[in-house]
C-alpha cells in the first residue's frame, strides 16, 4: 500500500511541472482581429448608452431644478398661507369671546324680561282680584246705601199720628151728579147740584172707565175731596194730576192745580207748594167726569227726585189738623241702615284703595317691563352684530383654511412630483454608474485580448517517474487528536 501511495505522488508532481513551465497559446490573428472588433462594438455601443444616459440624467436635472424652485414658491405660498390662517384664526377668537360675552348679557337681559313678564302678569292678576273685590265693595256699598235710602224715606215719609185731632186717615168725598145743567165746566159748588153721597177714600188715586162713579153715575159726575195734608219735612213739593175730565187743587187756601177743562186721562199743568215739616193744610180738591171714560190720580215729587208718584194715604187726614210725627222704630232701622252703609262705605274705600296701589304696581311693573324690553331689544341689535362679525371672521378663517389645503396639496403634488424627478435621477445616476463601469471594463477586456504570435517550435521534455526504492523512508501522517 505504502507503494502505490509513493507512485501516485510522483505522478502528480510530474503533471504539475509540466503543466506550469508550458506557455500560453495566443489566439489566431483572424480570431484576434474578430475579438477586438467585437470588443470595440461593444465599447461603442456602451459609450453610446453612455451618452444618452448622461443626457437623459441632465433632462431629470434640469427638471429637477425647476421643481426645487417652483417647491421654493410652494413652501413660501403654504407659510404665507399659514400666517393669514394663523391671523384669521386669533380673530376668530377675539370674536368669538366678544360673541360670548355679548351673549351672556343678552341672556341676562332675556332672564330681566321673563322676570318683568312674570311680576307684570302677577300685578294684573291683582288688579283684576282687587278690582273684582271693589266692584262687589261698591255693589254692597250701592245695596247699603239703597236699604238706607229706603229706609231714610221710610223714616221720613211712614209718620204716625202723635194723637188728637186729625186721627183718621184719607179724605172725605161728595159726590154730586147732573152737573151737566149749568154747562161745561161745571161750577165747583156744594149746593147747585144734586148731592148722591160722601164717601171716604186714602188717597186720591182712581180709574173708573166707562164705570159708575162710586155707584152714582158714570157721566156728569163732580167730585168734592175735603181733609188735610202733611209733609214731614220742610221742602218744596210738585203736584201734578192725571183726571179725565177736569182737576182742581188748592192746598193751605193756595191753588196748586188748575186743569178745569174737558180732556183725557193726563195732566195739563204741575203745581208746587212749600210745606213746613208736620205742619197740615187743608186740601180741597175737584174733579168732574163730563163723557167716556173716567179717572183720577194726584201725584207728587219732592223737590231733587226725578219722577212723579202717587200720593200716599200716610199725608192725608180727614179732620181738623193733626200731629204727625216720625216713627222711633224706623228710626231704629235707620240708624241700623246708616251703620251697614258706613261700614259698606269703609269697605269700599279700602278696597279701592287696594285696587290702586295695584294699579299703580302694574304701571310701575310695565314701565319696568317696557324698559328691559328695550334693553333686550339694544341687546339683541348688539348681539347680531357681534352674529356678522363672528360670522365674517368664520368666513375669513374658512378661506384661509381652505386656502392652506390647497398649497398643501400643492406643495404635497410638487413634493411627489419632485420626489418621482429625485427617483428618475438617481435610476439615471446608477445607470450612467453602471455603464461606466461597463465602459471600463470594455476597454479592459479589449486590451487583454492576447495578441497573435509564431508557433512554439519547442518540444516538451518528457519526464520519466522514478520510484522510489522499497526501502525509502515515507513521510509521517498528519495527526488529529482522538479524545478519549
Amino acid at each position: 500500500m505504502r507503494k502505490i501511495t509513493t507512485t501516485a505522488f510522483v505522478f502528480v508532481a510530474c503533471f504539475l511541472i509540466f503543466f506550469v513551465s508550458t506557455p500560453a497559446k495566443a489566439d489566431s490573428t483572424s480570431d484576434y482581429q474578430q475579438k477586438v472588433a467585437e470588443a470595440q462594438a461593444k465599447i461603442n455601443d456602451l459609450q453610446s448608452q453612455l451618452d444618452q444616459a448622461k443626457i437623459d440624467l441632465a433632462s431629470w436635472s434640469s427638471n429637477a431644478d425647476g421643481s426645487s424652485s417652483q417647491i421654493n414658491d410652494a413652501q413660501t405660498a403654504v407659510m404665507d398661507a399659514q400666517d393669514v390662517l394663523d391671523s384669521a384664526q386669533t380673530g376668530y377668537e377675539t370674536a368669538r369671546a366678544d360673541y360670548d360675552a355679548q351673549f351672556t348679557v343678552n341672556q341676562h337681559a332675556e332672564a330681566n324680561v321673563a322676570q318683568a313678564v312674570v311680576a307684570v302678569n302677577s300685578a294684573a292678576d291683582l288688579v283684576d282680584s282687587t278690582y273684582a273685590s271693589y266692584l262687589q265693595a261698591q255693589a254692597n256699598s250701592d245695596s247699603a246705601q239703597a236699604s238706607m235710602n229706603q229706609a231714610q224715606s221710610d223714616y221720613d215719609t211712614k209718620l204716625i199720628n202723635a194723637g188728637g185731632q186729625g186721627s183718621t186717615p184719607g179724605l172725605l168725598v161728595d159726590v154730586y151728579t147732573g152737573i151737566n145743567k149749568t154747562g161745561n165746566p161745571p161750577s165747583r159748588s156744594d149746593v147747585v147740584y144734586s148731592k148722591c153721597k160722601t164717601v171716604s177714600v186714602s188717597n186720591i188715586d182712581s180709574n173708573w172707565g166707562g164705570g159708575s162713579i162710586f155707584g152714582c153715575a158714570s157721566d156728569y159726575v163732580m167730585l168734592h175731596y175735603r181733609g188735610y195734608i202733611t209733609y214731614p219735612t220742610t221742602t218744596k213739593v210738585y203736584f201734578q194730576a192725571p183726571a179725565d175730565d177736569g182737576f182742581y187743587l188748592s192746598i193751605g187756601g193756595q191753588t196748586v192745580i188748575n186743569d178745569w177743562s174737558l180732556k183725557g186721562c193726563g195732566a195739563n199743568s204741575t203745581g208746587m207748594f212749600s210745606f213746613t215739616g208736620g205742619k197740615s193744610y187743608a186740601v180741597d180738591g175737584w174733579f168732574y167726569e163730563w163723557t167716556g171714560g173716567a179717572c183720577s190720580t194726584l201725584n207728587y215729587k219732592p223737590l231733587g227726585l226725578n219722577t212723579f208718584s202717587v200720593v200716599p194715604g200716610s199725608m192725608f187726614s180727614q179732620n181738623a189738623v193733626a200731629e204727625w210725627v216720625k216713627d222711633p222704630a224706623l228710626k231704629v232701622i235707620l240708624d241700623s241702615k246708616l251703620d251697614v252703609y258706613l261700614k259698606a262705605v269703609a269697605l269700599e274705600e279700602k278696597a279701592n284703595k287696594d285696587y290702586l296701589s295695584a294699579v299703580d304696581s302694574y304701571d310701575a311693573s310695565s314701565a319696568y317691563l317696557i324698559s328691559v324690553e328695550n334693553n333686550l331689544s339694544l341687546k339683541r341689535s348688539l348681539l347680531k352684530q357681534q352674529d356678522f362679525v363672528l360670522q365674517s371672521v368664520e368666513d375669513k378663517w374658512q378661506n384661509a383654511s381652505d386656502r392652506k389645503a390647497v398649497c398643501d396639496a400643492a406643495l404635497r403634488d410638487l413634493k411627489l412630483e419632485y420626489a418621482s424627478i429625485f427617483d428618475a435621477i438617481d435610476k439615471a445616476t446608477l445607470k450612467v454608474d453602471a455603464l461606466e463601469k461597463d465602459l471600463e471594463q470594455a476597454k479592459l477586456d479589449l486590451e487583454n485580448i492576447p495578441k497573435p504570435s509564431a508557433a512554439d517550435k519547442r518540444v516538451p521534455k518528457k519526464v520519466v517517474a522514478k520510484y522510489f526504492a522499497d526501502a525509502a523512508y515515507v513521510p509521517r501522517g498528519g495527526f488529529v487528536p482522538n479524545p478519549k
